[in-house]
């Protein structure tokens, strides 16, 4: 690595005119080390910091307990100075204030971190997911979607494994009056947990239905409708819902938007959860288009 260069100088290359604000390293083979291939080297950098969730959880959990213990000892601090001394008294609710504020931070903190993970799961899924998704074999489209869940994705796989009677075609439900159908379900239960607050091991369902070859925003209106209906009927958190094409145009600007920015909300007990109406089509190459990509799921 050579010396730094001068500071403050105006310097012209190529037409621009920069200005140098540090000291400027020159390695020995040109570019400084990382910058050769910047995003590789920011890919690692979240690696290391995602490698590092373990450890923020244990850290997170530890200050939490202290947090609460310190609020306990602010309010048997109000008490005491409740009966011997106002100036105590205020002295502890403002410990228990400040113990309140803290840890909504730390709350702030953990929520920054986890969906800092969970971005870089999204993304380190789609770099290594395959570019190109062949159609399996099957005797019709259901089949052979089917056939790609269980093959693709270790949980469905491993959940069918378990219990090959988790997988129904034309499976039907009675609600409210109507009956909904759809063409293939795929369900593992949730915890106790999770059928009582939301919370917990939620298990997964995967929802899939034959579309028209031309979808119309209405057609992903009645499939999020049907899923609204069903959900308080279904063993555990429904992750995908499907709208297949055997074969099809290509999307108009209005369907791609809508299945790609009106991801369908839904609640369980105490909890709120999220999935995306995808739209899935059979290519006449013999590969399957997603709309919108969904990886890693369930």
């Amino acid at each position: 690595m050579g010396a730094p260069a001068g500071q403050g100088r105006s310097n012209l290359s190529e037409g621009f005119k920069y200005r140098e604000v540090g000291p400027r390293y020159v390695a020995s083979g040109g570019a400084p080390p990382g910058v050769e291939d910047p995003i590789s080297a920011i890919f690692d950098l979240s690696d290391r910091v995602a490698a590092m969730a373990p450890t923020a959880r244990r850290m997170y959990w530890a200050n939490m307990l202290i947090g609460v213990f310190w609020l306990f000892l602010t309010l048997v601090v109000i008490l005491l100075g409740l009966r011997y001394s106002a100036a105590l008294s205020l002295l502890g609710a403002l410990g228990f204030v400040l113990g309140l504020f803290a840890l909504y931070l730390l709350r702030q903190t953990d929520r920054f971190f986890r969906g800092f993970v969970a971005r870089h799961r999204t993304i380190r899924l789609v770099r290594d997911a395959e570019p190109i998704v062949r159609v399996p074999e099957g005797r019709t489209p259901i089949e052979r979607l089917a056939h790609h869940f269980s093959t693709s994705n270790e949980k469905v796989g491993e959940a069918l494994r378990e219990n090959p009677d988790r997988l129904r075609y034309q499976k039907t439900w009675d609600v409210k009056g109507r009956t909904v159908k759809f063409d293939l379900a795929i369900a593992r239960p949730g915890g106790f947990r999770w059928g009582l607050t939301g919370g917990g091991d939620g298990g997964f369902v995967v929802l899939a239905r034959l579309g028209p070859e031309t979808v119309d925003v209405k057609d992903l209106q009645q499939l999020e409708t049907d899923l609204r209906t069903i959900a308080p009927k279904l063993p555990g958190q429904p992750v995908r819902c499907v709208l297949l094409r055997p074969k099809g145009s290509p999307l108009s600007h209005e369907v791609y938007e809508y299945a790609v920015g009106h991801p369908v909300m839904l609640r369980k007990g105490l909890h709120t959860y999220r999935l995306s109406t995808e739209i899935v089509t059979e290519s006449p190459d013999g590969t399957y288009e997603f709309v919108p990509v969904v990886v890693g799921v369930p």
